[in-house]
């Protein structure tokens, strides 16, 4: 059982104190999760110490008595060291699954606390997809009938037009602004009256270049912001998902969504402690299954909040890959004198918007990247100390 839970309890550490240390002192990534993990590292240095303590002073007894027994000594002496010997590699080995079961103990427990603050974060992000509207009008800007200067010198045209050339785009046509636009420029064209104080051909030819320039890149926005609603949807799901399954091996049965509402983090962890406690007492006698397959439930947990934390990871770089691009896509059409002041509000306000979330993403959801030699050595056998 300790090789089978050292691997976890390896990567589990890594997750719950040695991001705080491999974060350098002036990076600010993840700075929501750093008081977290500051406060975790102290309370698992503190939950080893005496163990690890007591270890170390059980060890160098060990070594003594093996050096006792290299030497020339009377029969009575060896037997009495050998059992001496023997005690104390059978209290070593209950010690070690001591300090094993404990920080699996303390790291699954970590874990839900981890999952419970991406859920806060993936509630917040989907609240934040579903508030921007701008986002929800993208098609509305890149349609020309939308401005109302456009509007006005449209209806004025669309009459002329109808009492010259009995001609009217159809309703279903008037969505496009490629045809719309053609339309309301060949109006001003066969009205005769390029001049005429409903249409302003300088704000209307503003107008058209805009909604016919971004009517695609607004179209990538509006359909990339709506899959990163719908990933966001999923991983909200996953999350309540993995939290039902780690919650399982516990024998806690109560859905994320309600344990939250209610509060009941609390019993959750008597569970966890009532289980470890049962196990703990059963190591070391004839059948201690209920150890071992207790350390295989927690690690099951531990390993699959591990994944769940790089599927997280990934979604928000992911995200903020995206609005970088949202954010050049919105900041190409240049606007210069007259046609500055042309551009609607909302587009304006679609700029803020991009750039207040690649804020977020960088701050506000972010966490430390599970990357660097650390981490292989943490998860590839340098178990010094452990």
């Amino acid at each position: 059982m300790k090789t089978f839970v050292t691997s976890t309890l390896l990567l589990a550490f890594l997750l719950m104190a040695g991001y705080a240390k491999s974060v350098s002192p002036v990076d600010t990534t993840a700075s929501w999760l750093s008081p977290w993990l500051d406060s975790t590292t102290v309370a698992l240095e503190a939950l080893e110490a005496p163990l690890l303590a007591q270890r170390s002073t059980m060890r160098a007894q060990l070594i003594d008595v093996r050096s006792a027994l290299r030497r020339p000594v009377s029969v009575a002496a060896g037997f009495r060291l050998l059992l001496e010997k023997s005690a104390l590699e059978d209290q070593l080995d209950r010690l070690d699954a001591e300090l094993e079961l404990k920080q699996l103990k303390f790291r699954y427990r970590k874990g839900i606390e981890l999952v419970k603050m991406l859920y806060e974060k993936i509630l917040s992000m989907d609240h934040h997809f579903n508030s921007l509207k701008t986002q929800q009008n993208l098609l509305e800007l890149s349609n020309p009938h939308h401005y109302p200067e456009f509007k006005a010198a449209g209806t004025v045209l669309e009459e002329r037009l109808h009492k010259k050339y009995n001609f009217v785009l159809p309703q279903a046509l008037q969505a496009n602004p490629y045809l719309s636009s053609a339309f309301s420029l060949l109006g001003m064209v066969l009205s005769g009256s390029p001049n005429d104080k409903h249409a302003d051909p300088e704000k209307i030819g503003c107008i058209m270049d805009f909604t016919v320039r971004m009517h695609n890149d607004l179209n990538v926005i509006y359909y990339e912001t709506g899959y990163l609603r719908d990933a966001n949807l999923s991983l909200k799901k996953d999350c309540e998902l993995l939290f039902t399954d780690c919650a399982r091996q516990v024998g806690y049965t109560i859905p994320l969504t309600n344990c939250r509402e209610s509060d009941d983090w609390e019993r959750l962890f008597a569970l966890l402690d009532n289980l470890v406690t049962r196990a703990a007492a059963a190591q070391g006698a004839p059948d201690d299954r209920l150890a071992e397959r207790t350390a295989t439930n927690l690690q099951f947990a531990v390993e699959r909040i591990l994944l769940f934390v790089s599927r997280y990871t990934d979604f928000v770089n992911q995200g903020n890959e995206y609005y970088k691009k949202f954010s050049k896509i919105a900041g190409s059409y240049e606007t210069q004198g007259v046609c500055a002041a042309v551009i609607p509000a909302e587009f304006k306000q679609l700029q803020s918007d991009i750039d207040m979330t690649i804020d977020k993403f960088n701050n506000a959801y972010k966490v430390p990247e599970i990357q660097g030699s650390k981490l292989k050595d943490m998860l590839y056998g340098n178990s010094e100390g452990y």
